[in-house]
C-alpha cells in the first residue's frame, strides 16, 4: 500500500461538534490529485452511497448531495444513458419504473448497493461498509420495537438468512430487541438518551465517529487511515449541519440498507 505520509500531515484534526479546517468536497479533491488511481478508486465506492441517495433527489427534484461522484449534470446523463453507475443501479431503475414504485422500494436499492460493494474489498473498506450495513440493520430493530413498526416489513428487502436479518427478525414478536454483543453498547448508548431524539443523534454519531476511527488499525499515512478520515469528515459536516430537529427525522426515519 502507497505510503502518504504528508498527505496525511495536511489534514487537520476532527472533532465532532467543531467546524473542520477543511470541507469534504476540497478533502475529495486533494485526493484525486494525491492518490494513486487504483487507492482514489477506493474512495469513489464511499462516496457512491451518497450517489445513491442523489438518485432518490433528482427523481424527487430535491437538492443534492454535492458530496458524491457526480454532480446533476454528470448523475443526470448517467441515468440517461446507462453509464459511470454499477449495474445494479439500472437493473433497479428497470425493474421499478413509476416515481412512486421506486420511492416505496429504494431501500432495496441500499441493501444491493451493500450486497454488491462490500465483498471485493478489503481492510478497512471491507470493515466500513460492513459496519454501515450492521448498524442500520440493529437500528432498524431497535426503532421498529420503539415505535412499533413490523420488523418483517421494514427488513422486506434484506435476505432473510443473513445471520444478522435472522437474528432481528427472530425477535419480531420480543418485547424489546436485544442486538447481537458487539452492538450491545449501542443499545446502551441510545437507551441512556431517554426521549431525546437530538441527545440520541448527538450520541448515535459519537458511537459511529468513534467506532470508525478504532478501524483505522494501519498508520496514519496509510489510505485505510485516510478512507477513515474522509467517513468521519462526513459525520462531522452532517453534524454542523442538522438542528434538533432534523435529528428527530432522520432517527424516525431509519430504513433497511
Amino acid at each position: 500500500m502507497a505510503n502518504y505520509y504528508f498527505l496525511a500531515a495536511s489534514l487537520p484534526e476532527l472533532t465532532l461538534g467543531e467546524i473542520p479546517d477543511i470541507s469534504f468536497v476540497e478533502l475529495s479533491a486533494r485526493l484525486q490529485v494525491n492518490l494513486s488511481k487504483k487507492d482514489f478508486a477506493k474512495t469513489v465506492v464511499l462516496r457512491r452511497y451518497i450517489d445513491l441517495h442523489n438518485i432518490r433527489s433528482l427523481l424527487l427534484e430535491e437538492n443534492l448531495d454535492t458530496r458524491g461522484n457526480l454532480d446533476e449534470k454528470e448523475l443526470d446523463e448517467a441515468l440517461l444513458v446507462h453509464h459511470l453507475l454499477p449495474e445494479y443501479v439500472f437493473d433497479f431503475l428497470d425493474e421499478n419504473q413509476g416515481l412512486k414504485e421506486r420511492m416505496d422500494n429504494f431501500p432495496a436499492l441500499l441493501a444491493k448497493f451493500f450486497a454488491e460493494e462490500t465483498p471485493p474489498q478489503k481492510g478497512f473498506m471491507k470493515a466500513y461498509l460492513t459496519f454501515e450495513r450492521e448498524w442500520r440493520l440493529v437500528m432498524i430493530g431497535l426503532r421498529a420495537k420503539e415505535t412499533g413498526r413490523d420488523v418483517v416489513k421494514e427488513l422486506q428487502f434484506e435476505v432473510p438468512h443473513d445471520p444478522l436479518v435472522a437474528q432481528i427478525l427472530a425477535q419480531k414478536d420480543a418485547k424489546e430487541y436485544d442486538p447481537p454483543g458487539e452492538y450491545e453498547d449501542l443499545k446502551e448508548k441510545i437507551a441512556s438518551c431517554g426521549n431525546d431524539p437530538w441527545e440520541k443523534y448527538k450520541v448515535f454519531a459519537a458511537y459511529r465517529f468513534n467506532k470508525i476511527d478504532e478501524m483505522a488499525l494501519e498508520p496514519s499515512f496509510s489510505m485505510d487511515w485516510i478512507l477513515s478520515y474522509m467517513a468521519r469528515l462526513l459525520i462531522v459536516e452532517a453534524w454542523n449541519a442538522l438542528d434538533a430537529k432534523r435529528g428527530r427525522e432522520i432517527l424516525d426515519t431509519y430504513k433497511a440498507g
